[in-house]
Protein backbone atom coordinates (compact mmCIF):
# COMPACT_ATOMS: atom_id res chain seq x y z
CA UNK A 1 0.00 0.00 0.00
CA UNK A 2 1.36 3.40 -0.99
CA UNK A 3 0.98 6.53 1.09
CA UNK A 4 -0.46 9.61 -0.65
CA UNK A 5 2.90 11.42 -0.34
CA UNK A 6 4.60 8.72 -2.41
CA UNK A 7 1.97 8.82 -5.15
CA UNK A 8 2.10 12.61 -5.39
CA UNK A 9 3.96 13.98 -8.43
CA UNK A 10 7.72 14.37 -8.13
CA UNK A 11 7.57 18.18 -8.04
CA UNK A 12 5.12 18.20 -5.11
CA UNK A 13 7.26 15.69 -3.16
CA UNK A 14 10.36 17.81 -3.83
CA UNK A 15 8.59 21.04 -2.82
CA UNK A 16 7.28 19.52 0.44
CA UNK A 17 10.66 17.98 1.27
CA UNK A 18 12.50 21.20 0.43
CA UNK A 19 10.09 23.21 2.60
CA UNK A 20 10.69 20.90 5.56
CA UNK A 21 14.45 20.93 4.94
CA UNK A 22 14.67 24.71 4.70
CA UNK A 23 12.44 25.48 7.66
CA UNK A 24 13.74 22.81 10.08
CA UNK A 25 17.26 24.26 10.60
CA UNK A 26 15.80 27.69 11.30
CA UNK A 27 13.02 26.48 13.58
CA UNK A 28 13.52 29.56 15.75
CA UNK A 29 12.56 31.75 12.80
CA UNK A 30 9.50 29.70 11.81
CA UNK A 31 6.50 30.03 14.12
CA UNK A 32 3.57 27.63 14.30
CA UNK A 33 0.71 30.10 14.59
CA UNK A 34 -1.70 29.66 17.53
CA UNK A 35 -5.48 30.12 17.48
CA UNK A 36 -6.72 33.32 15.88
CA UNK A 37 -9.35 34.56 13.49
CA UNK A 38 -11.02 32.04 11.17
CA UNK A 39 -10.38 32.67 7.47
CA UNK A 40 -12.45 32.35 4.32
CA UNK A 41 -10.36 31.80 1.23
CA UNK A 42 -11.41 32.03 -2.41
CA UNK A 43 -9.24 31.00 -5.32
CA UNK A 44 -9.09 30.53 -9.06
CA UNK A 45 -6.68 28.45 -11.06
CA UNK A 46 -6.18 25.40 -13.21
CA UNK A 47 -7.39 21.82 -12.65
CA UNK A 48 -5.24 18.92 -13.98
CA UNK A 49 -2.29 21.25 -14.63
CA UNK A 50 0.62 18.80 -14.53
CA UNK A 51 0.25 15.32 -15.92
CA UNK A 52 -2.62 16.27 -18.22
CA UNK A 53 -2.26 13.07 -20.24
CA UNK A 54 -4.85 11.27 -22.26
CA UNK A 55 -6.66 9.34 -19.57
CA UNK A 56 -9.86 7.89 -20.93
CA UNK A 57 -10.13 10.76 -23.42
CA UNK A 58 -9.56 13.51 -20.82
CA UNK A 59 -6.43 15.47 -21.65
CA UNK A 60 -7.05 19.13 -20.95
CA UNK A 61 -6.85 21.64 -18.09
CA UNK A 62 -10.12 23.40 -17.24
CA UNK A 63 -10.38 26.43 -14.99
CA UNK A 64 -11.02 25.75 -11.31
CA UNK A 65 -12.61 27.74 -8.50
CA UNK A 66 -12.18 27.06 -4.81
CA UNK A 67 -13.73 28.26 -1.53
CA UNK A 68 -12.30 27.20 1.81
CA UNK A 69 -13.00 27.84 5.48
CA UNK A 70 -10.11 27.57 7.96
CA UNK A 71 -11.08 27.36 11.62
CA UNK A 72 -9.73 29.97 14.00
CA UNK A 73 -9.34 27.48 16.83
CA UNK A 74 -6.14 25.45 16.52
CA UNK A 75 -5.08 22.71 18.92
CA UNK A 76 -1.27 22.89 19.20
CA UNK A 77 -1.28 24.88 15.97
CA UNK A 78 -3.45 22.40 14.03
CA UNK A 79 -6.91 23.52 12.86
CA UNK A 80 -9.61 22.09 10.67
CA UNK A 81 -10.49 23.11 7.14
CA UNK A 82 -13.61 22.64 4.99
CA UNK A 83 -13.54 23.34 1.29
CA UNK A 84 -15.27 23.04 -2.05
CA UNK A 85 -13.76 23.15 -5.51
CA UNK A 86 -15.44 23.10 -8.88
CA UNK A 87 -14.02 23.12 -12.38
CA UNK A 88 -15.52 24.28 -15.64
CA UNK A 89 -16.02 20.67 -16.81
CA UNK A 90 -18.49 20.03 -13.99
CA UNK A 91 -16.12 18.31 -11.56
CA UNK A 92 -16.93 19.05 -7.91
CA UNK A 93 -14.93 18.09 -4.82
CA UNK A 94 -15.95 18.71 -1.21
CA UNK A 95 -13.24 18.16 1.38
CA UNK A 96 -12.42 18.37 5.05
CA UNK A 97 -9.14 17.97 6.87
CA UNK A 98 -6.38 19.56 8.92
CA UNK A 99 -4.06 22.49 8.34
CA UNK A 100 -1.40 24.53 10.08
CA UNK A 101 -0.14 28.06 9.51
CA UNK A 102 3.61 28.54 9.70
CA UNK A 103 4.79 32.14 9.91
CA UNK A 104 8.05 32.28 7.95
CA UNK A 105 8.27 36.03 8.59
CA UNK A 106 5.74 38.47 10.07
CA UNK A 107 4.09 38.67 6.61
CA UNK A 108 4.80 35.35 4.81
CA UNK A 109 2.57 32.41 5.84
CA UNK A 110 3.14 28.81 4.69
CA UNK A 111 0.06 26.57 4.99
CA UNK A 112 0.33 22.80 4.56
CA UNK A 113 -2.99 20.96 4.45
CA UNK A 114 -4.17 17.34 4.28
CA UNK A 115 -7.79 16.36 3.71
CA UNK A 116 -10.16 13.62 2.61
CA UNK A 117 -12.77 14.37 0.01
CA UNK A 118 -15.78 13.29 -1.99
CA UNK A 119 -15.45 13.87 -5.74
CA UNK A 120 -18.05 13.91 -8.50
CA UNK A 121 -16.43 14.16 -11.96
CA UNK A 122 -19.29 15.46 -14.08
CA UNK A 123 -17.65 15.70 -17.53
CA UNK A 124 -14.26 16.21 -15.88
CA UNK A 125 -11.41 13.79 -15.21
CA UNK A 126 -12.45 10.41 -13.78
CA UNK A 127 -10.35 9.84 -10.66
CA UNK A 128 -10.92 6.12 -10.10
CA UNK A 129 -13.14 6.62 -7.05
CA UNK A 130 -15.37 9.07 -5.22
CA UNK A 131 -13.25 8.93 -2.04
CA UNK A 132 -10.02 10.90 -2.51
CA UNK A 133 -7.15 12.44 -0.57
CA UNK A 134 -6.03 16.03 -0.97
CA UNK A 135 -2.61 17.50 -0.19
CA UNK A 136 -2.05 21.25 -0.43
CA UNK A 137 0.77 23.65 0.15
CA UNK A 138 0.02 27.38 0.14
CA UNK A 139 2.24 30.41 0.47
CA UNK A 140 0.59 33.76 1.16
CA UNK A 141 1.58 37.32 1.95
CA UNK A 142 -0.39 38.63 4.93
CA UNK A 143 -1.22 42.32 4.66
CA UNK A 144 -1.57 44.66 7.62
CA UNK A 145 -5.38 44.31 7.52
CA UNK A 146 -5.06 40.51 7.96
CA UNK A 147 -5.99 39.68 4.36
CA UNK A 148 -3.72 37.18 2.59
CA UNK A 149 -2.86 37.04 -1.10
CA UNK A 150 -1.31 33.73 -2.04
CA UNK A 151 -0.57 30.85 -4.32
CA UNK A 152 -1.31 27.21 -3.57
CA UNK A 153 -0.59 23.93 -5.24
CA UNK A 154 -2.60 20.79 -4.58
CA UNK A 155 -2.67 17.12 -5.49
CA UNK A 156 -5.86 15.07 -5.52
CA UNK A 157 -5.82 11.26 -5.82
CA UNK A 158 -7.12 8.04 -4.29
CA UNK A 159 -3.61 7.07 -3.08
CA UNK A 160 -3.71 3.75 -4.97
CA UNK A 161 -6.37 2.27 -2.71
CA UNK A 162 -8.33 1.57 -5.91
CA UNK A 163 -6.96 -0.07 -9.08
CA UNK A 164 -7.20 3.13 -11.14
CA UNK A 165 -5.52 6.24 -9.73
CA UNK A 166 -4.86 8.93 -12.34
CA UNK A 167 -4.59 11.79 -9.81
CA UNK A 168 -4.59 15.45 -10.72
CA UNK A 169 -2.58 18.52 -9.81
CA UNK A 170 -3.73 22.09 -9.54
CA UNK A 171 -2.44 25.57 -8.92
CA UNK A 172 -4.55 28.46 -7.65
CA UNK A 173 -4.18 32.14 -6.86
CA UNK A 174 -6.00 32.78 -3.58
CA UNK A 175 -7.25 35.62 -1.44
CA UNK A 176 -8.12 34.91 2.21
CA UNK A 177 -9.82 37.29 4.58
CA UNK A 178 -10.33 37.03 8.33
CA UNK A 179 -13.91 36.56 9.50
CA UNK A 180 -13.44 38.63 12.69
Amino acid sequence: MHHTFFTAPWWLRVLCSLTLFLTAPSAGAVTLMPSGAPYLSVGAGVFNLVGAVNNGGYKHTPAEFNAEYQSGFRFYGIGYVLGLLANTDGGVDGYGGLYANLALTPHWILTPEAAVSGYSPGSSKKMGSTFLFRLELGLAYQMDNGGRLGLKIAHLSNADIYPRNPGENEILVTYSFPLR
